[in-house]
């Protein structure tokens, strides 16, 4: 049986710097028991996205949607950060953000602390919104590094470090999540 990427392997895969996160409901640490199930699962999704995420002309592209495989795809994102944003809440799939340049704080919560329902489920669109949290954890993200959400993880990305909007490039994937049998 094939084992899984070790971190260090993934780093060097997707030419990120040392700085990548794979959330947990503890800190901003490896989440391992998770992801070496899904890597396990779906290792060809895996490769695909990191592959795609270490080519660099991909931090060239304009932005839109970019189909990586028939299942996982990304998008590029040139934006503004924004002083609100709803958390967002998968149940399918696992998000990849990798900053390009600028910055972002990303507060991450237990799907169940989530409060204040926005929106319900969109199965087609694999998200939920709500307004807030009861319990979050923060994350700031800058060039170079990158953060693993699962669908354990409610996340409210785009939001200003210092308070004040600035510029974000930012390279989303969306890899499905596997539910083992």
């Amino acid at each position: 049986m094939k084992k899984p990427l070790s971190l260090f392997l993934l780093l060097a895969l997707c030419a990120c710097t040392p700085k990548t996160y794979l959330w947990n409901e503890s800190a901003t640490t490896v989440d391992r028991a998770v992801y070496d199930e899904q890597y396990r699962l779906n290792q060809a999704e895996w490769d695909a996205a990191f592959a795609w995420l270490s080519d660099p002309a991909s931090r060239d592209l304009p932005a839109g949607r970019y189909d990586i495989t028939e299942k996982t795809y990304a998008k590029v994102q040139i934006d503004s950060t924004r002083a609100v944003m709803n958390f967002e809440d998968h149940h399918k799939g696992i998000d990849v953000f990798y900053i390009v340049s600028g910055e972002e704080l990303v507060n991450v919560s237990r799907p169940e602390n989530m409060t204040d329902l926005v929106s319900a489920y969109n199965e087609a669109k694999d998200v939920e919104y709500y307004r807030s949290s009861s319990e979050f954890k923060s994350v700031v993200l800058k060039e170079g590094d990158m953060i693993i959400l699962f669908p354990s993880d409610a996340h409210q990305p785009m939001l200003p470090p210092s308070g004040e909007r600035g510029p974000i490039h930012k390279l989303i994937v969306k890899i499905p999540f596997v539910r083992a049998e």
